[in-house]
């Protein structure tokens, strides 16, 4: 009888999943190419800064209802800063649900996006209103340039994303952060704003667009001035153990 029961449940859970997993995909389509046509076309009628600034709220918006749409529970803590405040957002990276979680609790950031997105109708206008920068990792020279572009944004006030693993955990545990992969904003002066990650690698796992789970949640931790550190190694060192420690805080509610 238990064996019959659980052999249920987990029918009845994978059932779900496929249709949260179909719905993620037609949803995603939905708003970028129907509703997002006519956010992009009401904010070209509004003007340039005016515009911007609803394509953002709007941009926020999608971030926060991905998850309300999913059946997603997502726990925050901390809160984020001003969003006057200039700052690069430091993530740990675990699924295809990390872009949007940090769009909608912390806020519109910019990201260097990889080249190819730039090819997908809708996505790179939407990617080329947060500001970032498409870039092609095999050349050096284009990589080079678009780093410049980066600090050269951060200066003017711009709020960058980056996730120094370099790439999704598998199972949702921090990686090693690559070298020198805080160089920009320690360089630039930049403060950087550590944010962890729990319960998206679970939701969505990597190389999968299945819905597996209905929870995860977001630490939003305290500004950090590089200027305050002697080298890129030991402000990278720190915020890693940071985002590390913030995890942990995550567990004990995801």
């Amino acid at each position: 009888m238990d064996n019959a029961l659980r052999s249920s449940k987990n029918v009845l859970k994978k059932l779900r999943g496929f249709f949260l997993s179909l719905w993620l995909v037609v949803g995603t389509f939905l708003y970028v190419f129907v509703y997002g046509a006519l956010v992009l076309f009401v904010g070209w009628l509004l003007g340039k800064e005016r515009g911007r600034r609803f394509v953002l709220r709007q941009i926020e918006l999608f971030g926060k209802l991905t998850f309300k749409l999913l059946g997603v529970k997502v726990h925050v803590l901390g809160q984020r800063p001003a969003a006057e405040r200039n700052f690069l957002v430091v993530a740990n990276h675990q699924s295809i649900l990390d872009i949007p979680l940090v769009l909608g609790y912390v806020g519109p950031v910019a990201f260097i996006a990889k080249k190819e997105l730039s090819k997908f109708p809708m996505v790179n206008l939407f990617i080329k209103y947060l500001g970032s920068e498409f870039i092609d990792r095999g050349n050096v020279r284009q990589t080079a340039l678009v780093i410049r572009q980066v600090m050269k944004k951060l200066a003017e006030g711009y709020h960058f994303l980056i996730f120094p693993e370099g790439t999704r955990s598998p199972n949702g545990e921090l990686l090693p952060f690559k070298p020198r992969s805080l160089e920009i904003a320690y360089k630039a002066g930049v403060p950087i704003l550590p944010v962890a990650i729990w319960g998206n690698h679970r939701v969505v796992p990597k190389h999968s667009v299945m819905v597996m789970d209905n929870k995860t949640g977001i630490y939003i931790g305290e500004l950090v001035d590089p200027t305050q550190f002697s080298s890129e190694e030991e402000l990278r060192n720190y915020v890693q153990r940071k985002i590390a420690e913030y995890i942990e805080e995550l567990k004990k509610f995801v």
